[in-house]
């Protein structure tokens, strides 16, 4: 059967111009409307294959209509159709939902393929909305220690709360980003993006563009406006990893926008309105951030609105085995190699470890083993030295404190080696794998020559 296309302009002579054209063909069937809300009604009873849809209507005009349609239908391509195509008119209709934008007059075989494309396009999006709009797996969190049940209640409960704020606390490794992802699959806007910020990977400065967005000259390379992450995200979750090393500077602005959930792009004055959960995360104690006076008292008390603690690995160690045989599934499909069995002695190993880097870590140990692996069983000599007993750092080895940058690794690396060796630079440049030019050049890097060099 043809697909069937709604035609909605307030110009009649409009509506039955382009019905005229997609029905030369034969190739669609039409209905027109001068009305936006006849068109509702009817998307209701008998929702067509797509729609076509003038911007510029007197009682309902076309980005609000698209609006309407996407609280009915979410995945029905919208072709918005305006006189003007302007740039700002074609951006605020994608942001709205539509799926196109074509100029008046409209050229009868650009909107036929314009609206195949959506058509080819539209059942790779229901699947996609169908996936997103999945209910959330309490089973997705590994584990029957009480208090990861604990994580699964929390999750469960705010989800079913909307726009409500969350702040994830707890050591690095334990899975943020993962409770983060369950509370929006958790939520009604599951439909909707997931947006993930690194507060600590970006600048204060670039960071409010990334969050904000920016008009075009707003600053010298702003070359054309920019939308922020937080547009980006509304309907569904704006996700602040590393919330405890943002800027004083910009915890202000922060403030402000979850206390009205508006804004304005950098270089802009008009305010911006959205919808949307706002989940943080921190492995600082930003109670006593707040006491050192380094993070802001009434942005905390914002955010911690609802707050979970995800336990570390030591503290949850019946749940190891688990987690671990999860992960090693995982890396079996991933490496395409047979699934394999960790020894029991292995298991009760890894739950004698402590974990410092908790899960991440746990899943580094068990991809690695994976790559090295032979066989139907994994053995605890390949789940690294870290969980073998005995085995402690002597003078052979060099231990590192954490925080190091690459540079700074490398630099001490390097000095350790050639203490090693007495100050031997040929047999240390021969040991690092490396010409003595280049570790001649690296040690100058890190100002590691001597006086006589």
């Amino acid at each position: 059967m043809n697909p069937t296309v709604f035609i909605i302009d307030d110009d009649p002579d409009q509506v039955a111009l382009v019905t005229a054209q997609l029905e030369r063909g034969r190739q669609f069937i039409t209905k027109g409307f001068t009305r936006a809300d006849r068109a509702l009604e009817e998307l209701r009873a008998d929702p067509p294959d797509a729609i076509v849809c003038d911007l510029v209507m007197p009682e309902l005009d076309g980005i609000s209509f698209v609006r309407r349609v996407r609280e009915l239908n979410r995945t029905v391509p919208v072709i918005i159709a305006t006189a003007r195509g302007t740039e700002g008119d074609a951006e605020r209709a994608l942001e709205a939902g539509a799926t196109d934008f074509v100029t008046k007059p409209i050229e009868p075989r650009g909107l036929e393929t314009r609206i195949r494309r959506a058509l080819e396009q539209a059942p790779k999006e229901a699947l996609l909305q169908n996936f997103t709009q999945a209910k959330f797996d309490p089973h997705a969190i590994i584990g029957k220690h009480p208090l990861m049940q604990q994580v699964r209640a929390f999750i469960t409960s705010v989800g079913s709360v909307p726009q409500v704020s969350a702040l994830l606390l707890g050591e690095s490794g334990t899975g943020k980003n993962l409770v983060a992802r369950g509370i929006h699959t958790a939520s009604r806007a599951a439909g909707y993006r997931f947006v993930e910020v690194n507060c600590a990977a970006l600048p204060a400065s670039l960071l409010e563009a990334e969050l904000f967005g920016y008009e075009k000259g707003a600053f010298t390379d702003a070359r054309q406006a920019k939308k922020g992450l937080v547009e980006v995200a509304d309907g569904g979750t704006l996700f602040l990893d590393e919330i405890g090393t943002m800027a004083p500077e910009l915890q202000a602005k922060l403030l402000s926008f979850l206390e009205s959930r508006s804004f304005r792009r950098l270089g802009s004055t008009r305010e911006q309105s959205v919808t949307l959960r706002v989940v943080a995360a921190t492995n600082v104690d930003l109670a006593g951030e707040v006491a050192r006076g380094t993070f802001r008292e009434d942005l905390y008390y914002r955010l911690n609105v609802a707050s979970q603690v995800l336990p570390p690995l030591r503290a949850i160690r019946s749940d190891i085995p688990e987690i671990a045989r999860h992960f090693v599934k995982r890396a079996a499909e991933y490496f395409a190699k047979p699934l394999p069995v960790i020894e029991a002695d292995g298991e009760e190993r890894l739950q004698r470890y402590e974990w410092p880097g908790n899960a991440r870590e746990l899943r580094n140990v068990v991809e690695r083993s994976m790559i090295f692996s032979q066989g139907p069983s994994l053995r605890i000599v390949d789940l690294a030295p870290a969980v073998m007993p005995g085995v402690s750092a002597g003078a052979d080895m060099l231990t590192l404190p954490r925080g190091l940058t690459l540079d700074e690794v490398e630099s001490r690396y390097i000095e350790a080696t050639l203490k090693q060796l007495d100050g031997n630079v040929q047999a240390a440049a021969e040991q690092l794998g490396v010409s003595r030019k280049v570790l001649w050049q690296r040690r100058k890097q890190h100002g590691l020559l001597t006086g006589r060099e």
